[in-house]
């Protein structure tokens, strides 16, 4: 069994989508000269990184990060690769039909777009998933969304009104061949939470 880590390392450098998302900061407050130990204080936004979308994102009223079933974040995903990819260039609902999704299953889109995350044109160029295709996605029942990308703000609707949680900015999937993995996805309990900075790990056979 291999273990694949999907997570973006988590530093200052982390790029934000919005301005009105909040800069991650890491700074240290204690020492082991004058307090024995050493101590950080983490400053980080909910959608920073590689982290998982709850409804409450968009929706008012839907329910929040931790009131998801842990079922949902240690199960079988489908990696489909998408690779190469331009700017921009859309992923397309003809695209994932000829992907043979398994109904039920987990996606996993792979772009090669996270060995462009932290460049200052990421969240400008990155590969989008067309809208139909999100429909189409939700027509086959998946239980989750990952990617190596963001989403569009009416993917972000389309899968989240649903009740579908988005798995975003993934890491290393260059290491992900297509298939089927087991997902582990680990984001923080953060009581009421529109989302959260979460470890993303695949297991693989191979």
């Amino acid at each position: 069994m291999k273990i694949i880590d999907l997570t973006h390392p988590i530093t200052d450098e982390i790029p934000v989508y919005f301005p009105w998302h909040p800069a991650t900061k890491i700074e240290q407050t204690a020492t082991y000269s004058e307090n024995q130990c050493v101590v950080h204080r983490l400053s980080i936004g909910t959608h920073s990184g590689t982290h998982v979308d709850a409804p409450m994102h968009i929706f008012e009223g839907m329910h929040a990060i931790d009131e998801y079933d842990l079922n949902l974040f240690y199960a079988d995903a489908q990696v489909l690769d998408f690779t190469p990819r331009a700017d921009r260039e859309a992923i397309t609902k003809i695209e994932f039909e000829k992907k043979d999704i398994k109904a039920g299953v987990g996606v996993i889109v792979k772009t090669g777009w996270d060995v462009r995350f932290g460049s200052p044109d990421y969240y400008k160029t990155y590969p989008p998933i067309e809208n139909e295709a999100a429909e189409y996605l939700v027509e086959k029942k998946i239980p989750f969304l990952a990617s190596d990308t963001p989403y569009t703000l009416d993917v972000h609707k389309i899968l989240l009104k649903h009740g579908i949680p988005l798995i975003t900015n993934l890491n290393n999937t260059s290491r992900l061949k297509t298939g089927i993995v087991k997902l582990i996805t680990a984001p923080l309990p953060i009581k009421g939470a529109d989302g959260s900075p979460a470890r993303v790990l695949a297991l693989s056979e191979s």
